[in-house]
């Protein structure tokens, strides 16, 4: 069976993924009202939806009724009188996804420069706009870098660095924390742009150029065969000699679709270059590097650290991370990157923690981990575990031994259950679970908890440290 397929929404804008499981069926995006700019909405549709009966998120139970069509601006006024109807988030075809991506990115600069803007608003738009953007990069590379895109997704994240106080944490915050490609690439981007601010660079454009450096560093993973990239145990010599070339495929890439900025090439080149000539694929050392791919280098080694990978017993903390940042300076990083970053963490850590008091007192750290999947109830037969029911549900976060969901229908304590993912788990199709908590949510969905069979769970086991790859 396939994983599930799904156009991802501007949820991306944290539409609430309660709700986005059943209108993405339904062919309709949530979008939410209070933080979507206006102006991303011009010639589209808006749609309203309003619950029938008690069903639990059947189709049947959802009906979508036009409020404004594309020929009529949807305006501020229109947004004050949903307010004061308690409306919290309105709908697009999913049809007009791409569309208000394009919109929203052509806009995000001038949104992210508005010092009114809140800043925690701007960096979550921000970063998951870069996101959406990335998995079309990711998906066809030649194409996706022949628009302005990518070029104005770093331009806002330069214009939020620049006008908001405190834009890494809020930035650190909005993050990710899954072995995702592309996940990757916005993190780097993201933290490359204000670790440069934090060492002096004060041009916008150079800023740009740097975050554009960041989300292409390592593209070109995308020539490199899928089963090494998401490998969970170590690399052969042959398969390591495999992964070192993606530095240069990345060069090759963008040098192929034709750009010309030296900067943003020798990033993609240089990434994995070392201070003391330990790195590749050239063995540079010192000034021999160049200073944004110094800049580069801690930022990615950094996030190789704090994610969960496929590769790793489990993600490091932040100082666990940064003590070996600093182990290894000045004979692998640049002191004055390093220095940068340290004064950029310790306040965007503690906002953090902050934030997450429950998370912190888990066993076992969970990431967050938002993608739709299909699962399937499970029995026993002569024949092993057998299918049922399967209906549509959205990942919440994953631990190393579980995985939490909003569901559309309620799961019995102990029911044995298999998860597709929309994007598969590296090495295994789907993950088998039982049940351990469900609680309703009193909106038509339910909250639920899924501990990983042992087979599962291996998937997640990762080596911490190390294999920066």
């Amino acid at each position: 069976m396939s994983t599930v397929d799904s156009a991802h929404p501007v949820a991306a804008i944290s539409a609430d993924t309660r709700d986005a499981s059943v209108s993405s069926r339904a062919g309709y995006l949530p979008i939410p009202l209070n933080h979507i700019p206006l102006n991303t909405l011009n010639q589209i549709s808006v749609y309203l939806k309003a619950r029938l009966g008690t069903e639990p998120a059947e189709d049947a139970g959802e009906k979508y009724s036009l409020y404004s069509s594309g020929v009529v601006p949807f305006t501020e006024a229109d947004r004050t009188r949903l307010r004061q109807n308690r409306v919290r988030f309105i709908y697009i075809r999913t049809a007009d996804q791409p569309k208000l991506q394009r919109q929203l990115e052509a806009c995000l600069a001038t949104m992210a420069a508005d010092r009114k803007t809140p800043s925690e608003e701007a960096a979550a738009l921000v970063y998951e706009t870069s996101f959406e953007l990335m998995n079309e990069v990711l998906s066809d590379p030649t194409l996706s870098l022949s628009s302005d895109s990518v070029r104005n997704v770093c331009q806002a994240v330069s214009a939020l660095v620049i006008n908001h106080r405190g834009a890494f944490s809020h930035l650190f915050n909005a993050a990710r924390h899954d072995f995702y490609t592309a996940t990757h690439l916005v993190n780097v981007a993201t933290w490359m742009v204000p670790i440069a601010y934090e060492m002096g660079y004060r041009d916008d454009e150079e800023l740009t150029r740097i975050g554009q450096a960041g989300l292409l560093h390592d593209l070109g993973k995308v020539r490199i065969a899928p089963e090494i990239i998401g490998k969970t145990g170590k690399l052969t010599d042959e398969e390591f000699t495999e992964m070192r070339q993606h530095a240069q495929f990345g060069y090759d890439i963008i040098k192929s679709a034709g750009w010309t900025d030296e900067l943003i090439c020798a990033v993609a080149q240089q990434h994995h270059e070392r201070q003391d000539g330990s790195g590749y694929p050239g063995k540079l050392t010192g000034d021999q590097i160049h200073v944004v791919s110094r800049i580069c280098a801690v930022a990615d080694s950094f996030d190789a650290m704090t994610a969960l990978r496929p590769y790793k017993d489990r993600a490091l903390t932040v100082p666990e991370a940064m003590a070996i940042l600093q182990s290894e300076t000045p004979d692998k990083y640049d002191p004055n990157v390093v220095a940068a970053l340290v004064r950029l963490i310790d306040p965007a850590a503690a906002s953090a923690k902050e934030g997450s008091s429950e998370v912190e007192r888990r066993a076992q750290p969970r990431f967050a981990f938002q993608v739709l999947a299909r699962v399937f109830l499970l029995t026993t037969s002569p024949l092993g575990p057998q299918e049922h029911s399967g209906f549509v549900a959205v990942t919440r976060d994953l631990s190393r031994i579980g995985l939490g969901l909003n569901t559309p229908r309620p799961l019995e304590q102990g029911q044995a259950i298999r998860v597709y993912l929309k994007v598969r788990a590296p090495g295994r199709e789907y993950l088998d679970g039982v049940v351990a908590r469900c609680r309703n949510l009193e909106d038509g969905s339910f909250e639920v908890g899924v501990q990983f069979v042992a087979e599962s769970a291996e998937l997640t086991n990762t080596r911490a440290g190390g294999d920066h790859r």
